[in-house]
């Protein structure tokens, strides 16, 4: 249970230190006195995250403590299994510096936000508003019901198992994308090796073909040269070879007078053999210069396939494209089959399937054994709240995918009076109903649940007259079984508690500060006539007062 707070330099708190008592404690206080800021501070020191200006004083760290008795509620191994040093007299605290930074603490060990809400859920149930009900998303019911079917520790086992399914189906589709990736580059390896490997590559092809070419496109350029070339030798009158013979005629003569011509007309005779091999060669197939444009074309398209696949592979020469083909075949050889095997997760994410399609089954099954129950119950309650027409019909849908709740879609819908359909709660209800709806959940669950502390925050708003002395019984019984907190503009209420807290606010000429005391007896009277009948308070007042008290 909570046994003190002690509140440092917080919105209009300079310093406030309060010690709670076991069973039903009241605070009251004029409206805008800051008694919500006594539920903010706790929301923080239970993990809730800190906004933005909340020092009184802005320069220096704002101090939040609450003190809890543990030492009736199994809740050591969480503190164990965390390293955190355990005392049946636990202090939480929260430290807010003027940076906006927080820290956080457990019996002076520094711990991290989360586990703090942890620990502070576990430790008190804060009640502000019926809208973060309406805004849950039904969820409160989901708790609800299954606390009272007693199966809180499948539902969370159903939770971390769909959580993990849901990383392994992650970790599925991530791999299958990959495995698609890596076929892709495989195939792409394969493409490339193909389109090298069709061209059918030739070492000097590209040297040969290219001279060719050259030859072809310059072939007009060529056969005048020849035609100049075959004049000098052959064809004119004064041409070389014509020359070369009427020099070998003339040794031919004189070498008849002297042996020393001979090896000169030899010579001659190796010029005219040479000439007319070269006659030969300029007249050889091969230097058929006639225009085949079609050959060209041929040409053309053959280096420029060459050229594109160099750029490709950024190379220079074909024996760097071979070179780079036996590259792409050895990677294609080591590759074998690229494909990562599934198969195995698979089979474990069906598996998880079936688990949680089982367990979800076994979860509706206890639920809709247990809504009649709950549903009588709340109407039995509402009965002595008033409500005497109350009716209640809990819905339960299979949903094709699963939420963390099993596979079950919960509406709960409500009619206060005979005659009126049915209608989700939140939309029918008014605010005294849902203040007395909210109750009657609250008193079955105290019940059920291993909870410390239970705070209301003006559950009783939009409700007067003897249904208030109803809800303050009922908020009386709770607390005997469970420390009650509740925060009420009700006197019925405010006079039920075995201790009562009045929040006020001080001025003086500077600064407005938010004070917290215990009252004594006659502060009680005092302060329970003043909810009665106003500032003037009347003697019948403080008779009402005292009878309320007693």
């Amino acid at each position: 249970m909570l046994t003190k707070i002690l509140i440092k330099n917080f919105t209009l708190i300079d310093k406030v230190e309060i010690d709670f008592l076991s069973g039903f404690t009241t605070v009251t206080g004029d409206t805008g006195s800051g008694k919500s800021i006594l539920l903010n501070a706790l929301s923080l020191i239970i993990g809730k995250r800190a906004g933005k200006n909340l020092l009184k004083n802005s320069e220096l760290k704002c101090v939040l403590e609450a003190e809890f008795n543990l030492s009736n509620f199994n809740i050591r191994s969480l503190f164990i299994n965390n390293n955190i040093d355990y005392f049946d007299q636990t202090i939480l605290r929260r430290e807010i510096h003027p940076n906006g930074k927080s820290r956080s603490f457990i019996n002076d060990c520094p711990v991290n936000l989360d586990f703090l809400k942890t620990i502070g859920e576990k430790l008190i149930d804060i009640h502000t508003q019926h809208q973060t009900l309406a805004s849950s998303n039904n969820s409160f019911f989901y708790s609800l019901i299954d606390n009272l079917a007693e199966q809180e520790h499948i539902v969370k086992n159903f939770y971390e198992t769909l959580i993990s399914f849901k990383e392994l189906k992650i970790e599925l589709d991530k791999l299958s994308r990959l495995n698609i990736s890596l076929q892709n580059d495989n195939d792409y390896l394969f493409y490339l090796y193909n389109e090298l490997n069709d061209v059918s590559l030739v070492v000097d092809e590209q040297e040969i073909i290219e001279n060719k070419l050259k030859l072809f496109k310059n072939s007009e350029e060529l056969k005048s040269s020849f035609s100049l070339i075959d004049q000098i030798l052959y064809s004119s009158d004064d041409s070389i070879e014509n020359k070369i013979y009427s020099l070998n005629s003339i040794l031919n003569n004189i070498s008849k007078i002297s042996n020393n011509f001979s090896l000169i007309k030899d010579r001659l005779d190796s010029l005219l053999i040479e000439l007319n091999d070269i006659k030969t060669e300029l007249n050889n197939p091969s230097f058929d210069f006639n225009n085949d444009f079609s050959e060209i074309e041929k040409i053309e398209s053959r280096l420029n396939l060459i050229y594109n696949l160099q750029k490709k592979h950024s190379v220079n020469s074909i024996s760097d494209l071979l070179s780079k083909q036996r590259e792409l075949k050895s990677k294609l050889d080591e590759s074998g089959s690229v494909e990562i095997n599934i198969d195995e997760l698979q089979k474990t994410i069906n598996k998880k399937k079936n688990y949680l399609q089982e367990l979800s089954k076994k979860i509706s099954i206890s639920r809709k054994k247990i809504i009649p129950k709950l549903k009588s119950q709340l109407e039995s309650l509402l009965l002595n709240l008033g409500m005497k027409n109350a009716s209640f019909d809990f819905k339960l849908f299979e949903l094709d995918e699963f939420n963390r709740f099993g596979s079950d879609q919960i509406e709960v819908l409500f009619s206060a009076n005979k005659g009126i359909k049915y209608a989700p709660l939140f939309k029918i209800a008014s605010g005294g109903e849902l203040s007395r709806i909210l109750l009657s959940i609250k008193s079955i669950l105290s019940k059920h649940l291993n909870l410390p502390t239970m705070i209301f925050d003006e559950i009783d708003s939009g409700v007067s007259g003897e249904m208030s002395n109803s809800m303050a019984n009922m908020m009386l019984e709770m607390s005997s079984k469970m420390q009650i907190i509740a925060i009420t503009h009700l006197p019925q209420v405010a006079a039920k508690g075995n201790q009562q807290l009045n929040v006020y606010k001080q001025n003086s000429t500077s600064s407005t500060t938010t004070m917290v005391k215990q009252l004594n007896k006659q502060e009680r009277i005092d302060e329970i006539s003043k909810m009665l009948a106003g500032d003037l308070i009347s003697e019948s007042a403080v008779t009402h007062a005292k009878e309320l008290l007693n």
